[in-house]
């Protein structure tokens, strides 16, 4: 077996556990869908009804882009929260060990956890049409298409979260706290282009910020009357950017407090 079969075996590998791990219980995908109906279906609906029409664009279309993209963090970063849990089993020891590269390890962990945010992202489609969303074959596509991108930038923040994080229960929280901050800040389902002051610089800096503001711009190809920070191209690129750097710094600094056990 040369090297990239085996990398590629070690990160199904561990991707179908955490997928079989999350069929065997399927109490783990009770957030998937709660926190559509949650955030786009209750208030996302209700700010539509009561601000919606005085929006230049359609606000149920614009919340729903957003809330796929909250809905890919969040769950996302629950999944990777059971890196911590399997440092504190062990399983991390005798996975460290393996010929393989730690990288692939860790992608093997993110692209499980994906399985779940998949449950979030078509329920939170069913949602937002029920709510008076209209969207095209083509934008669905376009959604889907990118949504790996989406799962692998939010993978890489909780990645880099947990290698600092020795408790599973402080994990949970840390990735809570900065998954609703990030909700209401980002602009998943506010406006923030003309946001000045301390909030302007806060949502420059949260990743989801420029995923959001990408898939809207995939969304709607470029229509003026949507709000949006940048062009996409520039948006992938700070996405590429800071998911590379938080892969990196996430992997050195979880495989470092393993072995520091």
């Amino acid at each position: 077996m040369n090297k990239f079969s085996r990398e590629l075996n070690a990160v199904i590998t561990l991707a179908m556990r955490d997928v079989i791990l999350c069929v065997k219980s399927p109490a783990k995908l009770i957030p998937a869908l709660i926190m559509p109906i949650m955030f786009l279906g209750m208030f996302g609906g209700q700010l539509s009804q009561n601000m919606g029409m005085n929006m230049d664009f359609d606000l149920n279309n614009f919340m729903l882009v957003g809330m796929l993209v909250q809905g890919l963090f969040m769950i996302m970063g629950n999944g990777i929260i059971s890196l911590v849990e399997d440092r504190a089993n062990d399983f991390t020891g005798e996975i460290l060990v393996a010929p393989v590269s730690r990288y692939s390890l860790i992608l093997g962990k993110i692209a499980g956890a994906a399985f779940a945010s998949y449950v979030t992202f078509f329920f939170t489609i069913i949602v937002g049409l029920c709510i008076g969303a209209r969207l095209s074959v083509h934008q669905f596509l376009t959604l889907l298409a990118f949504s790996p991108l989406i799962c692998l930038a939010a993978g890489s923040l909780a990645v880099l979260c947990v290698g600092f994080i020795q408790k599973a229960a402080t994990a949970g929280i840390v990735i809570m706290m900065l998954s609703m901050g990030q909700t209401f800040l980002s602009g998943a389902l506010i406006p923030v282009t003309h946001s000045t002051g301390v909030m302007a610089v806060v949502s420059r800096l949260l990743p989801m910020t420029y995923c959001v503001d990408f898939m809207r711009g995939m969304f709607y190809e470029g229509q003026s009357s949507v709000p949006t920070l940048h062009p996409p191209l520039v948006n992938l690129a700070i996405i590429i950017a800071f998911t590379v750097v938080f892969l990196i710094a996430g992997t050195v600094a979880f495989v470092r407090a393993g072995k520091n056990r």
